[in-house]
């Protein structure tokens, strides 16, 4: 496949859009330059269709803002300046160096630092990064010590290209992000979750994960995570909460969460799992009262999550807490067909009483009185409800309330 490492990345950028380069045209013939730089770059040498752009242009903003009447400055600081399109925004940054080498010498990686220039078709590569993607190699421009010094989020980057990528952190590489560990904690909170969420969603996010590990980056994220983690997290469903709960099993994950500032829904939903983990501990597969109990208070969505859990951590973990491994799976199974036959049956109903809000809560966001269409209303809150009992508060019923009625106007 074309983004997988060891492709062949010698081929000419012809796929450019030819909007893309008709503003790169436009510099040009102003007499500025115009390179396509960063994950644009990379991302069509694989053969992807980019979403996003970044040219580099000697150009000043004002000179830029003055050549395209839609121009949007988004950046004063870095004079950044963006061109909305139909196929995805293009970013002109203005250069901070004499030559576009210099330019190149301060990018992150060397799979970063080729540039493109669209009116010539010409590629420029001069620290060698398509070479080390035909490698599968992972290394920092220049010295990676230095590199990620400029910016601790490029170890974050670094794990995620290898999770994404499936790269290999170059020795070098991996001694500068154990350098900087100790910094990561103070990388902004929204640049920092973006990062760790892809990667941890990642196909390849055992093997970034072990990256962050083997760095001390893991241990600065969340203190005590097990060893077992990445492994686990690898064998789960590409679900963020799941992952996640995987990943902070035995941690006080709530603080993790929230000072990688996650919404209250992620954190709660994260934290609900890990409650009820391992769910053997709630459930026994020869009382069914004790199933059909976990399915309403824990909801259908929960368990078939808590499932996977504790199926991927007896997978990953040889001998946990002592017990018989194959004793635990067998049990695991029966559990797991038992709750299946329960929902086949439909017989595991949530109380209406249990929901926060009741039917003069419904007429009054509704506007209506007493009728058909609120205990309509209510039977579609209980049921998801049921899936998941997260959202059984009465701002979040509120919402889906509001959503469900809009819906049904439509259709009707």
């Amino acid at each position: 496949m074309p983004n997988e490492p060891g492709a062949d990345m010698r081929v000419t950028l012809k796929s450019v859009p030819e909007d893309v380069v008709s503003i790169a045209e436009t510099l040009a013939a102003a007499g500025h330059t115009a390179f396509l730089v960063g994950g644009s770059v990379r991302d069509l040498l694989r053969g992807i269709e980019p979403t996003e752009f970044q040219l580099l242009t000697n150009a000043l903003p004002e000179q830029t803002v003055d050549l395209f009447p839609r121009a949007v400055p988004t950046h004063a600081v870095h004079g950044i300046v963006m061109l909305p399109r139909a196929g995805g925004p293009v970013d002109i940054v203005p250069m901070l160096h004499e030559t576009l080498e210099a330019e190149l010498a301060h990018r992150d990686f060397t799979l970063n630092a080729i540039a493109y220039d669209p009116c010539s078709r010409v590629i420029i590569d001069p620290f060698e990064g398509r070479a080390d993607w035909m490698k599968g190699r992972l290394q920092g421009v220049g010295s990676a010590a230095e590199r990620l010094a400029e910016d601790p989020l490029r170890a974050m980057r670094a794990a995620r290209f290898v999770a994404t990528l499936d790269l290999e952190a170059e020795p070098q590489l991996e001694q500068a992000m154990a350098a900087v560990a100790p910094r990561v904690p103070t990388i902004p909170a929204t640049r920092l979750r973006w990062e760790f969420c892809t990667l941890i969603l990642a196909p390849g996010a055992t093997r970034g994960l072990e990256l962050l590990y083997r760095t001390g980056i893991a241990g600065q994220l969340a203190p005590n995570t097990t060893k077992s983690a990445p492994g686990v997290v690898g064998l789960l469903p590409a679900d963020l909460e799941v992952r996640l709960a995987g990943w902070l099993r035995g941690t006080r994950a709530l603080r993790t969460l929230r000072q990688m500032r996650f919404p209250r829904t992620t954190s709660g939903r994260v934290e609900h799992l890990l409650n009820w983990h391992p769910i053997e501990g709630h459930a026994l597969p020869e009382r069914e009262a004790s199933l059909r109990r976990l399915l309403k208070r824990a909801g259908a969505r929960a368990v078939a999550s808590l499932i996977a859990l504790r199926r991927a951590e007896l997978e990953v973990e040889a001998n946990p807490v002592g017990k018989d491994v194959s004793a635990l799976r067998e049990r695991l199974n029966r559990i797991e067909a038992a709750i299946e036959r329960l929902l086949q049956e439909g017989t595991v109903t949530c109380q209406r009483t249990r929901l926060a809000i009741d039917g003069a809560f419904v007429m009054k966001i509704l506007g209506t009185g007493p009728g058909p269409v609120v205990g309509q209303a209510l039977r579609y809150l209980t049921k998801r409800a049921t899936e998941d009992p997260n959202l059984n508060s009465e701002e979040t019923l509120r919402s889906l309330l509001v959503a469900w009625d809009a819906e049904k106007g439509e259709t009707s």
